[in-house]
């Protein structure tokens, strides 16, 4: 059996499945009620030999907020997990409890890997992940495999300069995608959580409306930069804004259509991501899967 792990800034989730990455039982918990790493690790061990009944595990794969360190397991230093130490050796804690091969991967690769595998860029060879929630994320696959650089930071379109001149972004630089358009810059903005914004967006607030288009259109143009660097066949996009996918979508495709460098021929599909709030477990099982 295989088994995948969602670590989340508010839940953990766990899944065991067959080796063919069919899911069957799965678990989850609030991540501040484990209390920090020990907790983690001991909650997601008793549950994944609960869920096996025994059987043996032949892989592990699971999925964690950046920055993390793949080649070494280390989770580094992650925001939105609160009290957490730096350089945690995640997947070695795993390990000495799972007694099997543990593969720890950025959360947004992972999910760009299940919605390569069994969502919405099934059968592509060339593809991008980019989510939108709270921030702004990414995963590449190229050439049928995921892509994620010498230190696992490839197509951080987050934090894709616009503008060096631009606003100061989160990360420190100016200009930065999320500087202009992440959910935590909107709600800054109005004044009132990011889903409240494209809830009222949805309902034809004028300045709402304004807000989330303008904030589409800076997107689409990290989407356009990120089609022009890599040459994708398709842009799978996920994260919160697929709840008011008929508001952007136009917005985040004008960009890429009305740009005279990409020619017909080679303007890659925009489409809604398939997996919904599921994709980061079933990214885990895949890469659990994929490192049989």
């Amino acid at each position: 059996m295989i088994a995948g792990i969602d670590l989340g800034g508010t839940q953990v989730r766990v899944a065991v499945a067959g080796s063919d990455g069919t899911i069957g039982g799965r678990a989850k918990a609030s991540t501040a009620a484990l209390g920090g790493p020990e907790g983690m690790v001991r909650w997601t061990a008793g549950n994944i030999e609960r869920l096996t009944g025994g059987r043996r595990l032949r892989a592990v794969g699971i999925g964690v907020p950046g920055p993390c360190d793949p080649k070494t397991g280390t989770l580094i230093n992650p925001p939105n997990l609160t009290g957490w130490p730096k350089n945690l050796p995640l997947a070695r804690l795993l390990e000495q409890e799972l007694r099997a091969a543990v593969h720890l991967e950025n959360d947004a690769n992972l999910a760009a890997v299940a919605e390569h595998q069994r969502g919405a860029g099934k059968g592509a060879n060339d593809l991008a992940y980019v989510t939108w929630s709270t921030g702004i994320g990414s995963g590449l696959i190229l050439g049928g495999r995921l892509h994620s650089g010498a230190h696992g930071s490839a197509g951080e379109v987050g934090h894709m300069v616009l503008d060096p001149k631009g606003p100061l972004c989160a990360c420190g630089m100016h200009g930065c995608t999320e500087a202009y358009a992440s959910g935590s810059t909107l709600a800054r903005k109005m004044g009132r959580p990011a889903a409240e914004v494209f809830a009222a967006a949805r309902q034809g607030d004028p300045r709402s409306l304004q807000v989330v288009e303008e904030a589409a259109g800076i997107v689409g143009q990290a989407l356009m930069n990120l089609a022009n660097l890599v040459d994708p066949e398709l842009i799978v996009i996920g994260g919160g804004i697929t709840n008011s996918w008929a508001l952007v979508r136009r917005a985040l495709y004008e960009p890429i259509k009305t740009s005279p460098f990409i020619t017909r021929n080679r303007k890659p599909r925009l489409v809604r991501a398939a997996l919904g709030t599921q994709v980061g477990l079933v990214g885990a099982v895949e890469w659990a899967r994929l490192n049989l």
